[in-house]
């Protein structure tokens, strides 16, 4: 696990925010279909890789353009050589949206990688990222989106996003990479 702040240029974090806050969102995806009994629609933009549960992995990048593929630039010196772009996609939640306690991938190799989008957020706000033990016993780290920092953990671990509070009158965003080792994907 990793989480660096200031990972992104101040001038394009503020790119980036700007361009989520006026960009059309998609309501109504529901991710881990296979895995949760009940998956709660939120609010997504793709930018690339597959959009339905059961494709095929693959390597994703040439999908990517403009302001996306900087910040994908920035983030790739803090990966691991071998990782390859297999997802990447945006997401927010308003106040009241719940997200079940989910992992996004069952390969130790996977990676989930978060971006904090919003230039500012208030400790009140709630929001936060939690990551529990396999077990999902205790909460391992609770991390706030901080503006201009990444958060980086295995995808095959127990996570969520908490509740955004009725205090909070702004959109939650991130913006989201999903890595797997370059062994563990779909070559054509």
């Amino acid at each position: 696990m990793f989480y660096h702040e200031n990972v992104l240029p101040k001038s394009r974090a503020t790119q980036l925010y700007q361009y989520l806050v006026t960009s059309p969102w998609t309501w109504g995806y529901r991710s881990h279909k296979s895995q949760m009994k009940r998956s709660i629609p939120k609010w997504s933009i793709f930018f690339g890789g597959p959009t339905r549960e059961g494709q095929p992995c693959y390597d994703c990048e040439h999908e990517l353009s403009g302001l996306v593929l900087d910040v994908w630039r920035d983030i790739k010196p803090h990966l691991d050589p071998e990782d390859v772009l297999i997802r990447c996609y945006a997401n927010a939640q308003t106040c009241g949206q719940d997200q079940r306690l989910h992992t996004d991938d069952p390969l130790d190799t996977s990676k989930t990688i978060i971006v904090y989008a919003n230039d500012e957020w208030n400790v009140d706000w709630g929001g936060e990222t939690i990551i529990w033990d396999r077990e999902k016993r205790l909460i391992t780290h609770s991390i706030l989106p901080k503006f201009r920092s990444v958060l980086g953990f295995s995808g095959n671990l127990w996570h969520g996003v908490r509740p955004v509070s009725q205090y909070c009158d702004s959109l939650r965003m991130t913006l989201m990479f999903k890595t797997r080792s370059i062994n563990n994907i779909h070559t054509t």
